[in-house]
C-alpha cells in the first residue's frame, strides 16, 4: 500500500512546527503566560467546534465505553488523561518563555534530546527495553547536555524541564491508549483551560487590546497547534511511530535554522561540541529506527 500522503502529512507537521518561533517572537513583548492563555483559549474554541461538530458519535461512544470500566480503570484513564492536560501546560508555556526571553537555539535543544529522555522514562516508568546502543547515546546525550550546562546553566535547565515535560507526556500517553486521539486532547486542552483560568491573575495582567495579537494568537492556534496535530495523528494511521519519531527531528533542524538565519543568535565552540554530540547520539540511537525506515522506503511501489 502506498502511503505516501501519510509521510507527507507527517513531514508538514513538523515543518510547520519548525518554524513555531516566528510568530511566537512577533508576539515578544506579551508574557509568556498571557500569550499561553490567549493560545489555549483558541485552540480549544477549535478543537470542540471539531469534536461537536464532526465527532458528537465517537464522543458518545468514548464516554460509553469509559462507563463499562472498572471503578480503577475509570479513575486511571481519567488520572492519565490530565495529567497529560497539566504536562502540556507546563511544556508549552516554558517553550514560549524560552523562546521570548532565552533564545531560539535553547527550545531546539529541548526538541534534540527530547526522545532519548522519553525513552529513559519509558525505562523507568514502564520497563520498556532499551539496548545497549541505545545506552550509550543516552550516555553521550549526559556529555552533550554537560557542556551546554557548562556554556549557561540557566539555558540548559530550561532546555531539560521544556524535553521532560513533553517526554514524561508521552509516556504517560502510551498508558493511556484505546481512546480518540482528537477527543481525548481536546478534554486535555479543557482540563489546561481550567488551569489557566484559575490562575489567570497571575498570568495575565492585563487583556490587550492590540487587534493584531489576536490575529497571531488565532495563527498559532489554528497553524501552528491544532493543523499540525490533525496532520500527524493522520500520519500515525499508516506509518510506524518509529518513522514518525525520525521525522520529529525536523522539527528541531529548522528551528536551529530559524535562530541563526532569522534571529541571528550565535554559537560558541563549546555549544558547537555539544551539538555535535548529541547529533552522533541521535544517529546511534536512532540506528536501527533508520534501517527500517530505509527498508520500508525501499519496498514501497
Amino acid at each position: 500500500m502506498n502511503n505516501k500522503q501519510h509521510y507527507i502529512a507527517g513531514v508538514i507537521a513538523f515543518v510547520i512546527w519548525g518554524f513555531f518561533s516566528i510568530p511566537l517572537r512577533a508576539l515578544q513583548q506579551y508574557p509568556a503566560g498571557q500569550i499561553l492563555f490567549f493560545r489555549i483559549s483558541f485552540s480549544l474554541a477549535i478543537l470542540l467546534a471539531i469534536v461537536f461538530g464532526f465527532k458528537r458519535e465517537d464522543l458518545r461512544a468514548e464516554l460509553k465505553k469509559l462507563r463499562t470500566f472498572t471503578t480503577p480503570q475509570r479513575n486511571r484513564t481519567i488520572f492519565l488523561t490530565l495529567i497529560g492536560g497539566a504536562l502540556l501546560t507546563v511544556n508549552w508555556l516554558v517553550f514560549i518563555y524560552i523562546v521570548n526571553n532565552i533564545n531560539v537555539k535553547t527550545a531546539s535543544f529541548s526538541y534534540l534530546v527530547c526522545p532519548v529522555i522519553t525513552a529513559v522514562l519509558g525505562f523507568i516508568l514502564i520497563k520498556e527495553r532499551l539496548t545497549t546502543q541505545q545506552w550509550l547515546a543516552v550516555g553521550l546525550c549526559a556529555l552533550s547536555c554537560l557542556l551546554i550546562g557548562l556554556n549557561s546553566a540557566t539555558e540548559l535547565g530550561y532546555s531539560v524541564l521544556t524535553a521532560f515535560t513533553y517526554a514524561l507526556y508521552l509516556v504517560s500517553q502510551r498508558r493511556n491508549q484505546g481512546f480518540d486521539r482528537i477527543i481525548t486532547l481536546a478534554i486535555q486542552v479543557l482540563f489546561s483551560f481550567l488551569i489557566l483560568c484559575s490562575f489567570f491573575n497571575v498570568l495575565v495582567d492585563s487583556v490587550p487590546s492590540s487587534g493584531r495579537f489576536y490575529w497571531v494568537i488565532v495563527l498559532i492556534a489554528a497553524l501552528f497547534t491544532v493543523l499540525p496535530l490533525f496532520l500527524n495523528l493522520y500520519a500515525l494511521n499508516k506509518i510506524s511511530a518509529a518513522t514518525v519519531g525520525i521525522l520529529m527531528y525536523i522539527n528541531p533542524i529548522l528551528n536551529f535554522s530559524v535562530a541563526f538565519i532569522v534571529f541571528k543568535e550565535t554559537i560558541n565552540l563549546l555549544q558547537v561540541c555539544g551539538y555535535m554530540i548529541i547529533v552522533v547520539a541521535l544517529f546511534i540511537f536512532n540506528f536501527s529506527n533508520l534501517k527500517r525506515v530505509h527498508v520500508a522506503i525501499k519496498m514501497k511501489p
